[in-house]
């Protein structure tokens, strides 16, 4: 009997796998670091651009604060302004179950009207039913001697 009861649970164990992949309850589906900063980097660039799709990146609960102050639209990131464009220098990933934190730096260049900002952030994702979201963002323009 214990034969036929091992048998029946490798099919049907073998016949789930083949399906779909069943996680544990509380657990979440595999991410790799390259996603996620990714998905910095479209932070970034639609929020820098004005477009209403960086919106749909971030929780409806995120706080965003710029230079110590607080932000509810874009530009969210210090030292963005409108106009111009931004391009992410570096970025570092570092995952933790259910929670990503990227570190972006940054520069926003405007050569109409001749200026540049160099910028850091620090953006905190969290795995939610939605999938990733930004539920922290905090970012500051680079003082003059560390430019």
């Amino acid at each position: 009997m214990r034969g036929k009861v091992l048998v029946a649970v490798v099919l049907l164990g073998s016949a789930a796998c083949a399906s779909r992949t069943a996680l544990p309850r509380g657990t979440e589906a595999a991410v790799t670091p390259d996603e996620i900063q990714a998905l910095a980097r479209l932070a970034v660039t639609l929020d820098a651009a004005g477009n209403g799709a960086a919106d749909t990146l971030y929780a409806p609960d995120a706080v965003v604060v710029a230079n110590a102050l607080a932000r509810l639209a874009a530009p969210r990131l210090a030292g963005v302004s409108n106009g111009g464009r931004v391009t992410v220098t570096a970025t570092t990933v570092t995952l933790e179950g259910r929670f990503a934190w990227v570190l972006v730096e940054y520069r926003w260049i405007n050569a109409e009207q001749r200026l540049a900002e160099a910028g850091r952030a620090t953006f905190l994702f969290e795995h939610r039913e939605r999938g990733w979201k930004i539920v922290h963002v905090h970012s500051s323009q680079l003082l003059p001697w560390d430019r």
